[in-house]
């Protein structure tokens, strides 16, 4: 029977979840939103869905920004963006390849045109924006196997995004991360544990009732995948010699004191 977790190990399970090539969706403070009537009468929606170079809101101990080149390489790799409303595949709105959203990329950001359907959905859409209910625009994206970079700027922690693929854009209602999944395992180790630190910190609904004394000692810095999401009683890695890894089942008491013996003699 596995053993309860430990405050700690809640903590760790309720960070922001790091796997890469998972979709992504963000939202920038600079994008733009606007509704007009093209000469024909027909509705559109105008903005900027990406600006480049922009501070991201913060993410939970970092910000990120997106380069130009990033996003030039995903539109050569698939130019045929879909705009959905609130990014729900099951609500299109307008579609590169039939025409009806056009996209422009500059040193800026990106930019579009997208014609809306007749259709109630499309009416919707339009209304929502025009009365500033929408007033805000996110894009979907996946990482490309190294395609992010983890730096330090200042005491700031930045994720550049390098090579993403861009599946869709959307108005939404908040200029906010809607679905943070963001992949830190590619994180230099000392940004990476200064990340952990930040997920421990954020206050938890869940945790309210619980003893707030966690110090940054108590926490297991093994790598593996089962103690990042605090699973350590289901560690799988042989060399763990984390002394606060105390539920490793591959791993013994003596390992931990023998650790502790370096620590003091360093």
């Amino acid at each position: 029977m596995k053993k309860p977790k430990s405050k700690k190990q809640k903590r760790r399970s309720s960070k922001i979840e790091i796997r890469s090539g998972k979709p992504e969706t963000r939202s920038y403070k600079s994008t733009r939103l606007e509704t007009r009537k093209s000469a024909d009468g027909s509705m559109q929606l105008v903005g900027t869905a990406i600006v480049f170079d922009s501070p991201s809101q913060d993410l939970g101990g970092f910000t990120e920004i997106v380069k130009y080149e990033s996003v030039q390489a995903s539109l050569k790799r698939n130019p045929d963006l879909f705009m959905l409303r609130q990014h729900d595949p099951s609500q299109p709105l307008a579609r590169v390849k039939t025409g009806s959203l056009q996209t422009t990329l500059t040193r800026d950001g990106l930019d579009f045109v997208a014609t809306l359907p007749t259709s109630p959905l499309g009416q919707i859409a339009y209304q929502a924006v025009s009365d500033g209910t929408v007033d805000s625009v996110s894009f979907g994206f996946s990482i490309e196997p190294g395609g992010d970079e983890w730096v330090m700027q200042g005491d700031k922690v930045v994720r550049i995004l390098r090579d993403i693929n861009i599946g869709e854009i959307s108005p939404v209602t908040w200029a906010a991360y809607l679905a943070p999944h963001v992949d830190v395992r590619s994180a230099p180790q000392a940004i990476r544990a200064r990340l952990k630190r930040t997920y421990d910190d954020v206050d938890d609904p869940e945790l309210d009732d619980e003893d707030d004394t966690d110090s940054e000692e108590e926490r297991c810095e093994c790598d593996c995948d089962a103690c990042e999401d605090g699973e350590c009683e289901d560690c799988t890695n042989p060399d763990c010699d984390d002394e606060d890894c105390d539920d490793c089942p591959i791993q013994t008491r003596s390992a931990h004191m023998n650790l502790l013996i370096r620590r003091l003699r360093s």
